[in-house]
Formats: structure tokens, C-alpha cells, sequence
């Protein structure tokens, strides 16, 4: 089984189990018993190329600036990340798609945390390449309190470092399996970002980076709260 680290910055180094990550285990096995031992080798095709694309992206790290952004939240309103920094902190955790099992786990952990976030004056949003009513259908159904923004054309995710295309034999396969990323998109491409997570100061510089290949494999909630 493919396994690549993720890229952590402004962190301490950390165990490899964490709660996140355990719940993300067992979405995989889940996965695995239900689609066969076969379905590994669409997991390590993603990872593959994601972590081609980071051997040469530069990704942004613990201490650079955070690029400004305006984005459409799921009730189509103008969310821009200097508004945000007004108030407080802000995390940003850069997820594929609401079609990806993996991805609406973590979001879903991450709503375990609003209340703790909010306490320490901090906004969590999570960005993806979705339409924003495939991200309002998704925030409803999950019971998400926290923003999903629309990263339309990917410039977001181009800025961090973050967006690559998925493969040819990724997309056939996921079409097989009833999954039209490119139809889910905004762009209509199979763009999707890097899985990463950022924590940004008030004076717009990153706090805590975590920009890893593996979707499968996240930057826990908690340790990004230790860093408040």
C-alpha cells in the first residue's frame, strides 16, 4: 500500500494515530469490504499523483503570507479571508469534494470542534472546487454549522500550491463507480486540491501548515487547536 508523508510546517512533530485519522482507517476498510481489494489501487493512483504534483508545487509553508481570497459560501455570499482575519484567526482545510468518502468524514469531525474554535475567536472554513449547491446539499445533509466555500475556477487552491488533475485511469474508474467529479465541479474539470490544512494569523501569516498527498491520512483538529 502507497503511503506518503504529509508536509507539516509550524508543528511539532506528531504521532501517526490520531482521532481523525483513526475514523479515516475505518472509512477505508469500509471501502474495502465493500468495493474489494481491488479498490487500492484506485487509493494509490490519487496518492501517487498528488504527490507528483507536490515534488514540484511549492506549497505554502509555516510563515508566508497568506494569499487574499474572495469566495461564494453555500448561501452565495462573498466570503473574503481579510474580513475573516478582522475577527480572528482563521483555518482553512482544503478538501476534494463532497463525493469523497474520506473528505465528508473530516468535515464531519471537524463540526465536533466549532464550539472550541469559536471559544478561541477562530473561523474554520473548508474550500473544495465543488458547485456551491453540491456544498449547500452536503453542508444540510452532514449538519455542518461552519462555511463550505466555492473554489470555482481553482485559483485558491493554485495560490496554496494545492490543485493537480486526477489521472486517466482515476476518472474512468471513478465514472464506472457512478462519481462525475468533473460534473460536480464548477470548472467542469477533474481538478481537485492537495488535502491540506492552514492555520492563519491575524497579521496573514500561516501559522501551521499541513500539505500531505494521502487524502486518506489528515491533520488532526485538536493538534491544530493546541496551536491557538
Amino acid at each position: 500500500m502507497l503511503r506518503t508523508k504529509s508536509r507539516i510546517t509550524g508543528l511539532a512533530k506528531m504521532g501517526a494515530s490520531t482521532p481523525l485519522n483513526q475514523e479515516l482507517d475505518e472509512v477505508e476498510l469500509e471501502i474495502i469490504g465493500r468495493r474489494g481489494e481491488g479498490i487500492r489501487a484506485l487509493f494509490d493512483a490519487q496518492v501517487s499523483k498528488a504527490a507528483s504534483h507536490l515534488a514540484t508545487a511549492s506549497c505554502l509553508q509555516a510563515g508566508d503570507i497568506a494569499p487574499e481570497f474572495s469566495l461564494l459560501s453555500t448561501t452565495d455570499r462573498a466570503t473574503s479571508l481579510q474580513a475573516a482575519l478582522l475577527q480572528g484567526p482563521v483555518i482553512l482545510t482544503f478538501y476534494r469534494g463532497s463525493w469523497c468518502n474520506f473528505c465528508d468524514m473530516t468535515l464531519k469531525v471537524w463540526e465536533n470542534y466549532v464550539p472550541e474554535i469559536s471559544a478561541k475567536g477562530a473561523t474554520l472554513f473548508a474550500i473544495s472546487p465543488e458547485t456551491s449547491e453540491n456544498g449547500r446539499a452536503f453542508k444540510k445533509a452532514a449538519g455542518l454549522s461552519y462555511e463550505l466555500l466555492c473554489d470555482a475556477d481553482n485559483s485558491v487552491g493554485d495560490a496554496y500550491g494545492l490543485t493537480f488533475t486526477l489521472p486517466k485511469i482515476v476518472r474512468e474508474k471513478l465514472v464506472e463507480l457512478g462519481t462525475d467529479v468533473g460534473g460536480r465541479n464548477s470548472s467542469g474539470e477533474w481538478d481537485v486540491p492537495v488535502t491540506a490544512t492552514f492555520l492563519i494569523g491575524q497579521d496573514q501569516h500561516i501559522l501551521l501548515a499541513d500539505c500531505g498527498p494521502d487524502y486518506r491520512q489528515r491533520l488532526d483538529p485538536k493538534l491544530v487547536l493546541a496551536s491557538l
